[in-house]
């Protein structure tokens, strides 16, 4: 499982902050009548469904979106008609307007391309007839030369929705592509992990009919061994399979070097670029009993992790490879001396797509993956994989 450091909302909090305000500067200059309560009950509508919006696309439900931003936007014209012209009037509603202007994001942003005329336009209308509510607001020496600023403002938060949801669409585009780049090299690796399986199946057979009268015990032995093996390689290609959700072929993949060799060499090659880089194997590491999952995802553990330490911490002078067997457990950590520049580096969560693949692969093997600052300094990639994960169930 992938953490990351929790970080205090501040732009809600913010947002909160300013819709209480926006309500509380309505209800000290508005009438007490009739015409201010509507006032203040409409801008409490339009704020409550401003919050309720958030959750309803985060879950979905587009269609009951966009029929409470239509009972909004109604709301709001008919509270415009109700108070237009009342004498006592000196607000348009602040809160009321915050809420439109939220609604007319989120609709913006979120909505399916179907719906985003049919919501955004009654809002927009809405929002810019609120200032039909107090004309002489627009008196004050803060507008009075501002043209068109109930026009401008809806005009911002259209703009705003737009670019964030240019902004998200990016983003699941490039994360896609980082997740369809991971599956094809997934299905690469399929045939090697088949035939792994698949001939110490064949072999383990022919020598079972071999000495299945002269020794039948090992015979025994031996076929309990293929019935494990090919359990094996049943949960391996399961997990495989899981991920492969697009339906590429896959070429077949020349011959695999051993991961320790392979490993080795990235930190030669990593050791050669300028900065010190040391591998510790600790004394019970044997790679040669891992699977080839196993295998592949060490490998891109370390991978990762010298990439990580090229692009992100190019003043630390020493990075160590640390690899250990502990509680049944394979644990890597990739670790660098940096100091300086942790403070202004960023979580790899938000713009860091090769960890995305990499936590798939961790993840299916029923492993955790972290990446943070250490307490004394630098930077640390670490990850912990059982060796026994083709026991697990597939979660």
């Amino acid at each position: 499982m992938l953490r990351v450091p929790h970080r205090p909302a501040v732009g809600p909090s913010v947002m909160t902050g300013l819709c209480v305000l926006s309500f509380l500067l309505d209800a000290s200059v508005v009438s007490r009548s009739h015409v201010g309560l509507a006032v203040l009950a409409s801008g409490a509508l339009a704020l409550g469904a401003a919050a309720a919006q958030t959750w309803m696309y985060g879950t979905g439900r587009q269609v009951v979106a966009c029929g409470l931003s239509l009972c909004v936007a109604a709301c709001s014209l008919l509270t415009t008609s109700l108070v237009q012209g009342a004498v006592l009037q000196r607000t348009p509603g602040w809160a009321e307007l915050c809420g439109l202007l939220a609604l007319l994001c989120l609709t913006c942003r979120y909505a399916r391309p179907s719906l985003v005329m049919v919501c955004s336009v009654p809002l927009f209308v809405a929002a810019m007839r609120t200032q039909e509510r107090a004309p002489v607001v627009l008196d004050l020496p803060v507008f009075r030369d501002v043209d068109g600023l109930f026009v401008l403002l809806p005009m911002a938060f259209v703009l705003l929705g737009g670019y964030l949801r240019g902004e998200d669409g990016r983003r699941r585009a490039a994360a896609r592509d980082v997740r369809r780049a991971e599956r094809l090299d997934l299905a690469r690796d399929l045939h090697d992990h088949v035939a792994h399986y698949v001939t110490a199946i064949v072999v383990q057979a022919q020598a079972g009919e071999h000495i299945v009268e002269k020794d039948p015990a090992t015979a025994r032995r031996l076929f309990s061994n293929i019935e494990q093996t090919g359990q094996d390689g049943l949960v391996a290609m399961q997990r495989m399979v899981r991920l492969l959700r697009t339906s590429e072929t896959a070429t077949a993949q020349a011959a695999v070097t051993p991961v320790m060799t392979s490993i080795k060499e990235l930190v030669r090659r990593a050791d050669s670029v300028g900065q010190r880089v040391s591998l510790e194997i600790v004394e019970g590491v044997k790679a040669d009993d891992w699977p080839p999952q196993l295998a592949k995802t060490a490998k891109r553990l370390v991978q990762e992790g010298l990439t990580n330490v090229r692009k992100h911490a190019r003043t630390a002078s020493a990075v160590h490879v640390r690899m250990e067997v502990a509680a049944g457990r394979l644990v890597i950590h990739v670790r660098d001396n940096g100091t300086s520049q942790h403070h202004g580096r960023p979580w790899f969560l938000p713009s860091g797509f090769g960890m995305i693949g990499l936590r798939e692969r961790v993840d299916e093997l029923g492993g955790e993956l972290s990446s943070g600052p250490m307490p004394e300094g630098g930077w640390e990639l670490s990850a912990s994989i059982p060796l026994n994960w083709a026991d697990r169930k597939p979660r």
